[in-house]
């Protein structure tokens, strides 16, 4: 081979090589988003609040490879784990655990150490409806 086919042939990558590379990149960056923004932005308003609560309980759980319980006041509207409470935009007027309609003046849902929780459905008194999802642990509305 000739100095001249050998340099021209190490001039870059091919376009399979780029393709490669950007599968790859596709694929770390695709794994990663759903974990950026966990938590929400804290300061935004309540139900950010309620989710980045609910973040630190579900990191305890898979760090320490425990349950965590998280109690759901409903007439008071609030949410606690251990001694942290975050206010709830209004109190619970109704809503489902696990497809079972809730009653009483409040319940535990469980946080696992897989990292998903049980399935939570509020109706708040002002309207709103909260889902936490099982398997982002997260707070949305409906």
């Amino acid at each position: 081979m000739s100095k001249q086919t050998a340099l021209s042939r190490s001039g870059g990558l091919t376009f399979i090589e780029l393709l490669i590379v950007l599968v790859i990149v596709g694929i770390g960056w695709f794994t990663l988003m759903p974990n950026l923004d966990l938590a929400g932005n804290k300061e935004e308003n309540h139900i950010n609040l309620v989710n980045a609560l609910i973040y630190e309980a579900r990191a305890e759980a898979v760090e320490t490879d425990s349950r965590q319980y998280v109690f759901i006041n409903f007439e008071d509207g609030f949410i606690q784990w251990g001694e942290e409470k975050v206010s709830l935009p209004s109190s619970v007027s109704s809503g489902h655990f696990n497809e079972e309609p809730m009653s009483g003046d409040g319940m535990d849902f469980t946080i696992y150490p897989e990292g998903f929780s049980d399935e939570v459905r509020l109706v708040l008194s002002d309207g709103l409806t909260l889902m936490l999802d099982p398997l982002s642990v997260k707070f949305g509305e409906i």
